[in-house]
């Protein structure tokens, strides 16, 4: 929630008045960020292999470092679970609407196939890999 809505809240109702944000918006912001972050990560390696086959210009040395602190800060927020699906997703998935991928519950057996990074984040929602909010 905005500081400034928060402040203002406070003001009228007093110093006793409690002011949180609701479940639901704090799991739309997390889905929001887990699509924001697969959109820009994706981009980057794009670019990247982008500048590599119309160029010749191989970037991974440039890149490396880039990826190696990203990666961390994914694993830091997400914890080690989602970061992997994460990076199967961006690293090893390549055409998601035309090739068969999904994502396997061990502890059910369940088998489900994605094709978009909103099914990837509603089905580890489903098997409840996500921290509680």
């Amino acid at each position: 929630m905005k500081e400034r809505i928060k402040k203002s809240l406070l003001n009228l109702g007093g110093s006793n008045l409690q002011v949180n944000e609701s479940n639901k918006s704090l799991e739309n912001k997390r889905k929001k960020l887990f699509l924001s972050t697969i959109e820009d990560f994706e981009f980057i390696i794009n670019r990247s292999d982008t500048v590599d086959r119309e160029f010749g210009i191989n970037l991974l040395r440039y890149d490396d470092a880039y990826f190696r602190i990203i990666e961390k800060l994914i694993v830091e927020h997400w914890g080690d679970i989602i970061s992997e699906v994460i990076f199967w997703w961006v690293y090893d998935v390549v055409d998601p609407k035309n090739e068969q991928y999904h994502l396997f519950q061990q502890k059910t057996g369940e088998k489900v196939p994605i094709k978009s990074p909103t099914q990837l984040y509603n089905t580890l929602k489903k098997f409840k890999l996500f921290k509680p909010i």
